[in-house]
């Protein structure tokens, strides 16, 4: 179990991608906010009813890239 604060670093298609995911109160899903260098901050979220991750509506980064961090937050969950 980690704190609410969560670094990751990995390539995508050899592109290096860092940055950090923060867990956010939320009384409805387990929601995190995302930050990584060179892109817009982002949330994603799991959605309970369905089990699925979503993430916001503006979410601008690479499909391989959003996958790789929910993956990364599904092994390392935040307390």
């Amino acid at each position: 179990m980690l704190s609410n604060y969560l670094n990751f670093q990995f390539d995508v298609q050899g592109k290096p991608v860092k940055g950090f995911c923060m867990r956010i109160q939320d009384d409805f899903h387990e929601t995190y906010a995302v930050i990584v260098d060179g892109y817009h901050s982002f949330c994603v979220w799991l959605d309970q009813p369905s089990s699925t991750w979503r993430s916001s509506k503006y979410t601008n980064v690479e499909p391989g890239v959003l996958e790789k961090i929910i993956s990364h937050l599904k092994v390392h969950k935040l307390a």
